[in-house]
């Protein structure tokens, strides 16, 4: 399908301006379709040879979809065939779990999921199923529910026990992460042998909050480690409105579990601080949701839901939840940043970057520029003024004039991938900047 853009010249916080011309129409990155509906929440790991994906959903306990490669994927069936009987009597009308995420530790496969009361209530629960003896060939035979982990109550907490995500550590301790609005997301850590709290440890630990916005809208934690930090994502923003939903993802980093987690700037997430990963793309909007996993290249990928502006999903809602997975790209700096989607068709190699990109700031409207062989760098409009580029290694690093402060001007550093036609990374405020070969539209 062939997804058109009008675009005007437009000016980007934080970078150059780019111009662009009337019209771009470019082939989109596709998301990924699930067996079996929508896919909200999803979680993936990489077990036994197989990658699964546990997803929300509204009728069954946590059901699990299977792939060999991360695109063509296959419904198992749910882990459990019904809820265990502590969540009935909690929840006398529970339907299903929301967010469930799958994690190995030593032998066995655990299956953290959570329910509530009703939408918008933080009564809510975070229990535990394990499968000590699981087979990629049979993913829902063995599971044993564990019991619960953690609870809130309205209006007695002022915390919410959803989306959990567990990390096991390079030291093997466990910690799980969970939280949606309220007062943010907490931190426990978790006794590797039963999967359930370790007994006699500190209270949860606060870790992030979104202050920049009324309610405090932010959610669906997830843990990675990588280079000696622990990075910590999470989502701001409304999900399950379709192409009106706001969430977007964002990350900080700890040289330890229990934070304090920092964001670009240096500022805690407890007090709103974070580093931009993935904002709205048309036709994408609202990525956020989903895990951080460890693929079989040994490599972390992320995955999301996000809302297909080209798809309805309901008769009054525009925009169905769709699951894409990235490959994460670590930065010069050491942030991570979003790699091309799985599946999205390889660009004939270039090995030098010369050529017409369609570039992206911020996640805003993307421009045409061109990286001409006398390394100069201009737009499509010749009135905007050109800036520079140079290439050392993989890193492609773009100058832009700035007409209010010549001796500061844009920086753009990003990591350049000839294979894919892509480059990704952020200019000096932290920023995200992309671009892909002309003939390939940024989602």
């Amino acid at each position: 399908m062939i997804w058109s853009i009008a675009m005007a010249v437009l000016t980007l916080s934080g970078s150059a301006p780019v111009s662009a011309p009337e019209e771009i129409s470019t082939f989109p990155f596709d998301g990924i379709t699930l067996p079996g509906g929508d896919a909200h929440d999803p979680s993936i790991a990489y077990l036994d040879g197989r990658y699964f994906c546990a997803v929300t959903s509204g009728n069954s306990f946590a059901p699990i979809k299977s792939s060999a490669d991360m695109l063509s994927w296959r419904d198992e069936g749910p882990a459990l065939s019904d809820a265990p009987d502590w969540l009935k009597s909690a929840i006398p009308a529970h339907r299903s779990v929301w967010a469930p995420t799958l994690v190995k530790v030593g032998e066995a496969v655990r299956l953290y999921y959570c329910a509530s009361e009703k939408f918008g209530s933080n009564t809510s629960y975070i229990g535990v199923a394990e499968n000590r003896k699981f087979r990629a060939d049979h993913p829902t035979e063995g599971w044993v529910d564990s019991g619960l982990i953690i609870k809130s109550t309205a209006p007695t907490d002022n915390f919410n026990a959803i989306d959990p995500d567990v990390l096991v550590g390079p030291d093997g301790r466990n910690w799980m992460v969970y939280g949606s609005y309220w007062s943010g997301i907490y931190l426990i850590e978790l006794d590797p042998i039963t999967g359930l709290r370790k007994s006699g440890t500190e209270p949860p630990v606060a870790i992030a909050s979104n202050t920049g916005e009324r309610g405090n809208p932010l959610e669906a934690p997830a843990l990675a480690f990588h280079d000696g930090y622990y990075y910590l994502f999470v989502t701001y923003g409304l999900a399950a409105q379709g192409v009106r939903s706001s969430y977007r993802m964002m990350v900080g980093r700890s040289k330890t579990p229990t934070g304090p987690y920092l964001g670009f700037d240096g500022k805690t997430m407890t007090d709103g601080g974070h580093t931009d990963v993935l904002k709205s793309s048309p036709p994408m909007f609202g990525p956020g949701g989903g895990n951080v996993f460890r693929g079989a290249d040994g490599d972390l990928y992320m995955t999301y839901h996000y809302y297909d502006a080209r798809r309805y999903w309901t008769p009054d809602t525009w925009g169905r939840p769709t699951m894409q997975i990235r490959k994460i790209v670590w930065g010069a700096d050491g942030w991570p940043l979003p790699g091309t989607p799985v599946g999205a068709t390889p660009e004939k190699s270039h090995l030098n970057p010369v050529g017409k990109w369609i570039h992206q700031a911020d996640f805003s409207q993307p421009g045409i520029i061109e990286l001409k062989s006398d390394a100069s760098v201009v737009h499509a409009d010749p009135k905007l003024p050109a800036g520079k580029w140079a290439l050392v290694g993989n890193q492609l690093v773009i100058t832009w004039p700035r007409a209010d402060n010549p001796s500061s001007p844009y920086v753009d550093t990003l990591n350049f991938d000839p294979h894919a036609g892509y480059y990704v990374g952020r200019n000096q405020a932290g920023r995200v900047i992309r671009g892909v070969r002309a003939s390939v539209h940024i989602q």
